[in-house]
């Protein structure tokens, strides 16, 4: 059978596209996708866009269906993505759905051109905009492209961070808005958005529930007799007289605070190095490991012999390992380097054009 092309996939033929086997072009299509996650970058933010790029094409153009077709998504996150990403192994299907999320919540508000703040770098934040998404369906049908491509469906989205990010400012956020910030900024706009259409609103049965236990606490009483009428004023009596000793310990605890400011700065700061520091140490290691584990493989198969006869090949005139023993060298050096620098204990020795990490 032949795939469906999306641009006409209508909710009715959306099962049947994912019963269907993929197409060549599309097996292409997701081989790419799958390889690029595999070397998705180092840094944490990249690698997760990186990531949720790849997850984005994937889902949104159904090719997780498999090459035989009748594959879920969340069979392929449960059972593909680990095979790609160790880190997954063991995950939720919310690990990959938030990263792509987050990946095609920037995309929207990018073609949106903000007025403040920042694009949203948190899996916390992705998860309260992810109903601001717009979808291609109005009702569920085991999968639901998002639309990337349409501005006005991006309004919504666009609203509530703009909101979100001017009361981060309010707040004085260093770190622009939390994911407390988005939910109330979302709630705040809701009516306005589910009367345009820009937000998917609960399931019914949801909304039933939660109207139902609104109402039962509104139409809850207190009775008030003469004894709890009488407890009520001796409890307000303590709190006017405790009024001045807990407004001395406001202002103490707050001084304490700007004290204990530096400090917490200082080893937040440390915190971050400390994953920078280890990410790097992780990686420098499983590379040293691979290469190893892959010569140790090439000598058992092949003997050593196969690498005199690697060197004086070249694949397209651009890819070639007739260096690779000064390679292998420069590596030795720099990581003796970086042994005698992790020995030391010595003061800063500033910051030169050298030693700025590009």
């Amino acid at each position: 059978m032949t795939a469906t092309a999306i641009a006409v996939v209508e909710p009715q033929e959306a099962v049947s596209l994912l019963e269907s086997p993929l197409s060549p072009a599309e097996t292409a299509q997701l081989q790419s996708c799958e390889l690029a996650i595999e070397l998705a970058g180092k840094d944490r933010l990249e690698k997760a866009l990186i990531i949720g790029e790849k997850l984005s094409t994937i889902y949104n153009h159904a090719l997780f269906r498999g090459f035989d077709g009748g594959c879920t998504w969340e069979q392929w996150l449960k059972e593909r993505l680990p095979k790609l990403l160790p880190e997954a192994e063991g995950r939720s299907t919310d690990w990959g759905d938030t990263r792509r999320q987050l990946w095609e919540q920037r995309q929207l508000l990018l073609s949106c051109k903000l007025t403040r703040g920042e694009l949203p770098a948190g899996v916390g934040v992705a998860h309260q905009l992810s109903a601001l998404i717009p979808r291609k369906f109005a009702r569920p049908v085991g999968w639901n492209p998002a639309i990337l491509d349409d501005a006005d469906a991006a309004k919504g989205i666009a609203k509530v961070w703009e909101l979100a990010c001017q009361n981060a400012e309010t707040n004085q956020r260093r770190n622009g808005p939390t994911a407390e910030d988005v939910r109330a900024a979302r709630e705040e706009l809701r009516p306005s958005l589910e009367q345009q259409g820009l937000i998917r609103s609960a399931p019914a049965s949801f909304q039933a529930a939660t109207a139902a236990r609104v109402e039962a606490a509104r139409q809850r009483t207190v009775d008030v007799t003469p004894a709890n009428a009488e407890r009520f004023k001796e409890t307000m009596a303590k709190i006017r007289d405790t009024k001045a000793e807990r407004t001395a310990k406001v202002e103490v605890d707050h001084v304490r605070e700007q004290l204990d400011a530096s400090e917490r700065e200082h080893r937040h700061e440390l915190e971050e190095e400390v994953r920078h520091y280890n990410r790097r140490l992780h990686d420098a290691s499983k590379a040293i490991h691979e290469l190893l584990v892959y010569l140790q493989t090439l000598s058992r198969t092949h003997g050593t012999q196969y690498l005199d006869q690697m060197r004086c090949i070249d694949v397209l005139g651009l890819i070639t390992v007739g260096d690779d023993m000064q390679r292998l060298q420069e590596m030795g050096t720099e990581l003796m380097d970086a042994v005698k620098l992790a020995r030391t204990s010595d003061p800063s020795t500033g910051i030169n054009a050298q030693t700025i990490e590009v």
